[in-house]
């Protein structure tokens, strides 16, 4: 095991001692509030049911009040200071001592003031403290069984919620408090009485001395906090009459014959404690035998590895990688029907994606700041995955299923149907630590507004039932939002178990076709296929023709495309073919020159030589004539006598001076005639190559003609090519505002044929559930099974997961309910996890959800709503200075996509004037919600001109956008008197004036108190209360009007400066306008802080409250 494995193996223990110490603020009281008080409660004071002034506030007709009770209040800091002092402080964390309040337990009330057992839930960090402070092993104590005291509290009967906190210690002592609050709850009402402060003080007692939590942290005057919520009446229980008694089961109870077992299901979602803490057991028992994914190991050990190389994209070598990834060969094939194609960085991200993860598993990371295009971009994910599965399943139609199997759950034989491998694996979960991230993903994608109205008639998956789940018109069932058990139930009952005689069973409705407005659930509309009474919407032959038929236009419409996108290589290779073909027939043309030159040197020389040889040969000639003269006249013997011989030796020397000459001639002559046959030679050589050069030449001259005639061909054809495809020609000499603006190969015929392509894919879709009506109402049975929460081995769990996702492709959960709701759901068992708002999860929240998903893709933006770790600073570097963990794994310092982030290659860099330059994964920059100066105050502050303005302006008679200088005098906490009436000026202006609709303004400021009168303040003028909060919880949201109430405590300038402490939270309230904002305050002292005077510089002032300006 490797160094970084074991640095890593670290980790998840220390998230998880994190988790167990994470302590929730005791809430705000507001005991003006008329819907919402809130109490806080001393020492001799009253409960809410018994205060007079409480009971006269007015209820809605058919609601009564409940009350949740914040018990045993006690002091954060002091605690902190005790457990650093425990654990051990870090050597460089000296701040943040965690000013305020926190509680034992939380508890519920009806309205007669009997408390609900089943609300009842112990605090964690508190029995955590406890245990850390009271035990000589301090932390290890967490990872140790020590029994708790149970003595003196009655053993939880059957009908107690089970508790699964990762600690069944703990679990175990709040079920017995459970059962004990039960009991007292059965006293109460049998003797007519009702909880009362005394009884609160017991129970908060009780709680102390089982947790053995140190008593001198407590609150010496506040007993607890009383929040109190209208909600609709009960009917009453049996023959209880007026005074609505409930059920209680006391200690040894046992459910009645025939008594649904939901009651003994695990307690309900509740923020005061953790979800995550046996599952992080887990992960990290699953790291340490190496039991995880390719995408979990990158999310885990990215900060850990050595740097690894990296692409900017705003580089030009980034620019490069970009223009190549977005060629029309790199695009899935199936996409979302859209009235406007994705810009240039959305299409990068989208083809990235699928190139990565289509086939292998990985982790994806992409940056989305504001009005950038995240959902759109999730949404041609989700087109790819599905029309990538409809292949699927019509390759393996005959072995989609295997046999028919059976498993027990419980007292049943449950049937169902193994799916090929095939088509396993596609499930998409979208997971976010944000409620309102989830909920507008599952809404947003099956309504009606998230396609071109065009649509409706090119396609009907399951349109009337997606309409009965969301309650608005929608087109198809492509997203469904789950996750906690509420959520669960309330899908199953529309989506599958619904029948006509149970809801609005209207006779004049077709009854051979599916229509969920008659109350039909889907498994109703299948047995009736199976019993012969329906036909499937559309035959499976035909619904396979049809895609085929989508997918031969796709294909063709992309390879014209891919012959387009290869012109300008082409080109390029042409010009350089010219370059090379002409540089050759120069060089040839030279030598051939200089061939012809040596040609005719030797020509003159063959000349010179040979009249040389000629003249030699001539003397040679001359000589051998005369000696062949002088031996025809040789003396006989006669004259040899008649001279004594003289005659015979003057010839002979004659003989012999011919015969010398001659030779002499002939020796001369010789190396002439061999050079002269030399140079021949070199004559017929070079003759030849002269030839061959001039043919070379010939060749090369006609090759040059044929590639200038190639590309001038080239060039009409990229011309035609250019023609045809306008302004979805690439231009990589663009700007970065026309670049990203820019849809590089969306040409209409192509886009239209890939959304085609994905509509026929739904309806492959359709048609294959029902073609297989058995198999499908098995294996949903199978899946409402599941969603209950029954106990059942991994491979069912994770077929009912791919069942359910074959019909509704699109599954949505918090990451809170991913250790409930995924609890059997193993490694890699999801097919695309896709994460919204990933800069508001904690990296330990996302970390299960990762480890269970093949491929994840992570989107999200450091730059916006940071999350929230309610771990005190101090407790946290006492924990990782006794796990061994540095700072860059803090929840308190990272978030999930800060990780994600690391494990990309391709992205680029933000500005962060305290952490240096951020490493931000593949980013999203057309920015297409604000109007200026929002946009422009946005992009500053936070990402350093990173955006691009891709919204024209909208022409409205509203006043400009600006800041109302306000300068209070009076103030209520971080509620400015003086702000509080200029915003109720400015709302009826906008409203009675302007005639702005209340839903279309939200109503924001950074501080909760002044949320909370804002709030007041909107019901009071009949605003929408749902429009007003904190800057918190608008993230994912938007209005046309924004009017943010800067407030701060006049007081306490420290509010300001925490409020500008980071962009983040100025750079997600501007954002949230699309067409106005108004900014109310104090003018001067804003723009003091960081970040806030940019604000003031892009933001005209208007007249404030005293006329000045």
């Amino acid at each position: 095991m490797t160094q970084q494995h074991l640095q890593v193996q670290k980790i998840f223990p220390f998230w998880g001692a994190v988790e167990a110490l994470t302590t929730q603020q005791l809430d705000k009281d507001n005991p003006d509030d008329m819907l919402h008080p809130a109490y806080k409660i001393e020492f001799g004071g009253v409960l809410p049911w018994d205060n007079v002034r409480h009971i006269r506030k007015p209820l809605a007709f058919k609601k009564v009040w409940r009350y949740t009770v914040q018990c045993g209040v006690y002091d954060l800091s002091s605690l902190s200071e005790q457990l650093e002092n425990k654990i051990g402080a870090h050597g460089e964390v000296f701040e943040d001592r965690a000013n305020g309040k926190s509680r034992l337990f939380d508890i519920s009330f009806n309205e007669l003031g009997i408390p609900q057992f089943e609300s009842f839930m112990l605090s964690l960090p508190v029995w955590s403290a406890g245990q850390i402070l009271q035990h000589d092993h301090g932390v290890i104590s967490l990872e140790q069984s020590i029994p708790a005291d149970l003595s003196g509290l009655p053993a939880p009967g059957d009908t107690i919620p089970l508790v699964d906190s990762g600690f069944s210690d703990f679990d175990q002592l709040t079920r017995h408090f459970m059962q004990w609050v039960a009991d007292e709850a059965f006293h109460l009402q049998k003797q007519q009485q009702k909880a009362d402060l005394p009884w609160m003080i017991t129970l908060a007692e009780r709680v102390l001395e089982k947790t053995r939590f140190p008593h001198s942290v407590m609150d010496s005057r506040l007993v607890c906090l009383v929040k109190c919520t209208q909600v609709k009446a009960p009917k009453p229980v049996g023959d209880s009459g007026p005074g609505n008694k409930i059920s209680t089961p006391r200690s040894g109870d046992k459910p009645e014959e025939g008594e649904k077992k939901s009651s003994v299901a695990a307690a309900p979602d509740d923020l005061l404690n953790s979800f995550f803490i046996q599952e992080l057991r887990q992960l990290g028992a699953a790291w340490a035998r190496k039991d995880v994914g390719p995408g979990f190991s990158e999310y885990m050990s990215a900060i850990s590895e050595p740097e690894r190389p990296r692409v900017d994209i705003r580089s030009s070598d980034g620019l490069s990688f970009a223009f190549q990834r977005l060629l029309p060969a790199q695009a899935p094939a199936g996409a979302w029907p859209s009235q406007y194609p994705l810009a240039f960085s959305q299409q990068l991200a989208v083809n990235e994606i699928w190139r990565r993860n289509a086939d292998q598993a990985g982790i994806f990371a992409v940056n989305g700041p504001p009005g950038t295009g995240k959902t759109t971009l999730l949404r041609d994910v989700v087109a790819a995955v599905v029309t990538q599965r409809a292949t699927g399943l019509i390759s393996h139609i005959n072995e989609a299923f295997s046999a028919k199997k059976a498993i027990k759950l419980g007292d049943s034989w449950i049937p169902y149907y193994q799916l090929h491998a095939a088509i396993k694996g596609s499930a998409i979960v979208v997971a976010s630590a944000n409620n309102g991230a989830v909920e507008n993903i599952s809404l947003e994608l099956p309504g009606e507004e998230a396609v071109p109205a065009s649509v409706s008639g090119q396609s009907d998956y399951f349109t009337d039932l997606v309409s009965e789940l969301i309650g608005k018109p929608g087109w198809g069932l492509l997203a469904a939002r789950l996750g906690n058990k509420g959520n669960r139930d309330e899908f199953m009952k529309i989506f599958w178990w619904r029948k006509p005689e149970e809801n609005k069973n209207d006779t004049s409705l077709p009854p051979d076709t599916f229509t969920p407005g008659r109350g039909e659930g889907l498994a109703y509309h299948l047995r009736m296929i199976r019993d012969g009474a329906r036909a499937p919407a559309m035959p499976w032959c035909e619904a396979v023709a049809r895609f085929q038929k989508a997918q031969q236009r796709e294909d063709a419409s992309r390879q014209q495309l891919i012959a387009y996108s290869g012109l300008d290589e082409q080109l390029t290779a042409l010009r350089r073919g010219i370059n090379e073909t002409t540089e050759a027939r120069d060089l040839i043309n030279t030598r051939v020159s200089q061939a012809r030159k040596d040609l005719s040197a030797l020509d003159a020389g063959v000349l010179q030589l040979a009249d040389i040889c000629q003249d030699w040969l001539g003397q040679l000639n001359a000589v051998e004539q005369r000696l062949h003269q002088h031996e025809s006249n040789k003396p006989g013997l006669l004259a040899g006598l008649a001279t004594l011989g003289r005659s015979h030796r003057e010839w002979w020397d004659r003989y012999h001076r011919l015969t010398l000459e001659c030779d002499s001639i002939r020796d001369d002559v010789a190396p002439q005639q061999k050079a002269l046959t030399s140079i021949k030679i070199k004559q017929a050589d070079t003759f030849k190559t002269v030839s061959a050069l001039e043919l070379e030449l010939q060749q090369a001259d006609s090759s040059v003609v044929k590639t200038r005639e190639s590309l001038n061909a080239a060039e009409i054809l990229l011309d035609q090519a250019k023609s045809a495809m306008g302004d979805f020609w690439p231009d990589p000499f663009a700007s970065d505002d026309v670049r990203e603006k820019s849809a590089p190969w969306a040409h209409e015929d192509w886009r239209k044929a890939r959304e085609a392509l994905f509509l026929a894919a739904l309806d492959v879709h359709r048609s294959f559930i029902e073609t297989h009506p058995n198999e499908i109402l098995s294996n949903i049975n199978l899946v409402s099974d599941w969603l209950q929460g029954k106990n059942m081995p991994d491979e069912q769990a994770a077929l009912a997961l791919d069942s359910l996702t074959l019909i509704v492709p699109v599954i949505s959960t918090t990451f809170a309910s991913i250790p409930r709701m995924f609890k059997k759901i193993g490694r890699e068992a999801i097919g695309w996890l896709l994460i919204d708002e990933a800069g508001q999860a904690l990296p330990q929240q996302a970390a299960g959800a990762i480890w269970r998903a093949a491929r994840t893709v992570v989107v999200g933006d450091p730059k916006q709503l940071e999350p929230v770790s309610g771990i005190p600073a101090i407790v946290e570097g006492a924990l990782a200075q006794h796990y061994g963990v540095p700072p860059s794994w803090w929840p308190g310092e990272i978030s999930a996509q800060v990780l994600a982030d690391q494990t990309m290659n391709l992205g680029t860099c933000l500005p962060d004037p305290d952490k240096g330059p951020v490493w931000v994964g593949c980013p999203l920059r057309v920015h297409r919600r604000c109007d200026d100066p929002m946009f422009t105050v946005s992009n500053k502050v936070a990402y350093d001109g990173l955006m691009v303005h891709g919204k024209q302006q909208t022409a409205t008679p509203l006043p400009k956008s600006s800041w109302i200088d306000v300068v209070g005098k009076e103030c209520e906490g971080n509620w400015v008197i003086e702000e509080g009436e200029a915003v109720e000026k400015l709302l009826l202006d906008l409203r009675d004036i302007h005639h702005v609709l209340p839903e279309n303004i939200f109503l924001i400021s950074p501080f909760r108190d002044c949320a909370r009168k804002l709030r007041t303040l909107a019901s009071r003028l009949e605003f929408d209360t749902q429009k007003t909060g904190t800057v918190h919880t608008t993230q994912g949201k938007e209005a046309s009007v924004v009017v943010l109430v800067l407030g701060g405590n006049l007081q306490k300038p420290g509010a300001r400066a925490w409020a500008a402490s980071r962009p983040n939270l100025l750079n997600v309230a501007v954002s949230r306008a699309k067409q106005r904002l108004y900014v109310i305050g104090d003018r001067a002292q804003w723009q003091k802080q960081r970040y806030f005077s940019t604000l003031a510089k892009d933001l005209p002032v208007e007249a404030s409250a005293d006329g000045k300006r």
